[in-house]
């Protein structure tokens, strides 16, 4: 049965890799990315092989830019069979250099965590009775300080990406506890992507090696009554043991609702 499929970041990476899959595999595919050339181009690209592609421009990192994108998937459809989030901001060339968005907000928080807990949300309504989310995260994790959401203090670009993947897989937790079918995953270690390069790290997977752990997720008969799991690839597996604090969860999902307008 063919599926309607929303992929965000598709321009490069993982996303990329998932799109083409999608489209190749016959399913409509709504392609996310930031620059509207490159994401047409892509699509055009798609199309010229037989996809059933459309696109969609937003910036993950602008909470108004998101909800536009939201406004931009209904417009297109009123069904969703499948979202992957996996669009992300890295850590940055320079970790040292503290980012925010037009709000303030720090970017990675903001591009990581707001974006998927906005668009989960936005589009649930969508989202189709036997339809599943699948959060791109990272088995780098560190706890994030509830009196310091902004990582004013000491700042690191890394360990802001590594907060930021925390929150998305609490959120994926309380969407699960939902009786939402979402679940999140560390896909594989150190893609040969540009935000890994940009990071400072050298690449130890391929491609590949991420690409079949999310599409596990996706459309994995076996994984149908699997709700709010964490998965390192194949396995499922524990996050860092903050995920699991009931407390820090409604408090961080209380300002994350606050900042989007939710």
């Amino acid at each position: 049965m063919k599926k309607t499929v929303l992929v965000t970041g598709c321009t490069s990476g993982l996303g990329l890799g998932l799109a083409t899959y999608f489209a190749h595999r016959g399913d409509r595919v709504l392609v996310h990315g930031r620059d509207a050339g490159r994401l047409g181009l892509l699509a055009d690209t798609l199309c010229a092989a037989g996809g059933d592609v459309e696109s969609v421009v937003g910036d993950i990192t602008e909470p108004a830019s998101v909800a536009a994108l939201c406004e931009s998937v209904g417009a297109l459809t009123d069904r969703l069979d499948l979202i992957i989030n996996n669009a992300a901001v890295g850590g940055g060339t320079d970790p040292r250099r503290r980012e925010v968005n037009s709000a303030g907000t720090e970017r990675r928080l903001a591009g990581n965590y707001l974006a998927p807990y906005q668009i989960n949300r936005r589009l649930l309504p969508l989202l189709a009775p036997q339809g599943r989310i699948v959060n791109v995260a990272s088995i780098g994790q560190l706890p994030i300080d509830l009196d310091d959401l902004g990582f004013t203090r000491d700042y690191d670009g890394v360990e802001a990406y590594c907060r930021s993947k925390l929150a998305l897989i609490m959120d994926t937790i309380d969407l699960g506890g939902q009786g939402v079918h979402a679940n999140v995953l560390h896909p594989a270690h150190l893609m040969p992507t540009r935000m890994v390069r940009d990071s400072g790290f050298v690449p130890e997977a391929t491609m590949d090696d991420g690409l079949l752990p999310v599409l596990r997720l996706a459309l994995d008969s076996a994984l149908a009554d699997v709700k709010g799991a964490y998965f390192d690839r194949f396995d499922r597996a524990e996050p860092h043991p903050q995920a699991r604090d009931e407390q820090v969860r409604k408090t961080l999902s209380a300002w994350a609702a606050e900042q989007v307008g939710l």
